[in-house]
């Protein structure tokens, strides 16, 4: 479900920037190609993209659907390649991925939170996959677009038509049972919110590194922070985080883990070692490592 984008008139600001690289291996260039702005939509997109797996992939194990769950898995899968897909068009127009501090997941969510049911799961997947190609087709008309972008964003549209297929028929079968007009209500809402979110992105067109880049965070508490975090990421109440509670007793699974430390990284602008990673067995556990870690 992803993923993503921005905006119908982004990019192209200018030429080129002559930006040195740092992947200058395995035969790709050694000079960015294309803009710096777009080299962050570029990543954006990536980034989107692995949030659509972590996510599919989180709906597959916990969907009681047996053909959803397969469903789900393969949807993941896709996702997942095409984030590959993002990687290696970044790298063969002169770049590396940035590392990006949102995703358009991340804006739903904000939104929405976390589906919770079956018609939600195939609502939201639906309405944000059609933006995914609506917005990709838009791109693919931008003039200046590089010929390695222009090869991915064809290559995505027509792998997403597949999602979009599977998602109607779903939706159509739901309908059959629960009614038309429960269908068309959720996804009126949801088409609601993906204009909303769109429409907030598309004032970045020319800067899209004030969405993508280092967040500017207020001042707060990184107990009070820690358990935002957490209650988004792993679909609690924050009055049910408590930091003295281990992550098995919260019921935080290896997958819960991956998905947890990422939003904390994304969040504190850290980045956390294995080794460190295994120190944390409750809250106050990382809490105690971002205290340091800020304090250096």
């Amino acid at each position: 479900m992803v993923d993503i984008m921005a905006l119908d008139a982004v990019t192209s600001t200018g030429a080129a920037d002559p930006v040195a690289a740092s992947n200058g291996h395995h035969g790709y260039p050694k000079q960015l190609e294309i803009t710096e702005n777009e080299l962050w939509l570029l990543s954006y997109y990536r980034e989107s993209e692995l949030a659509g797996a972590l996510l599919m992939g989180r709906l597959a194990r916990e969907t009681d659907d047996d053909d959803l769950r397969v469903r789900l898995t393969e949807h993941c899968a896709e996702e997942a390649r095409h984030a590959w897909a993002w990687t290696e068009a970044i790298l063969k127009v002169g770049g590396t991925p940035r590392r990006v501090s949102e995703t358009y997941q991340s804006r739903y969510h904000a939104a929405v939170g976390n589906p919770s049911n079956l018609l939600e799961v195939l609502a939201l997947t639906q309405i944000f996959e059609r933006r995914v190609v609506r917005h990709f087709k838009a791109h693919l008309s931008w003039p200046g677009t590089h010929p390695e972008v222009a090869r991915t964003l064809q290559q995505l549209i027509d792998e997403e038509v597949g999602h979009i297929r599977w998602v109607k028929d779903r939706l159509d079968a739901y309908g059959a049972v629960h009614g038309e007009s429960v269908v068309k209500e959720m996804l009126d809402r949801f088409q609601r919110i993906d204009e909303q979110v769109y429409g907030e992105l598309r004032q970045y067109a020319t800067c899209f590194e004030q969405v993508a880049g280092p967040r500017r965070i207020a001042i707060d508490s990184i107990e009070h922070r820690l358990r935002r975090v957490a209650a988004d990421s792993l679909g609690r109440q924050p009055s049910e985080i408590r930091l003295d509670a281990s992550l098995v007793e919260m019921g935080v699974d290896s997958l819960d883990l991956v998905v947890f430390m990422m939003a904390v990284e994304d969040e504190f602008e850290v980045e956390f070692t294995r080794e460190d990673q295994k120190l944390m067995r409750t809250l106050g556990d990382v809490a105690l490592k971002l205290g340091y870690v800020q304090d250096r």
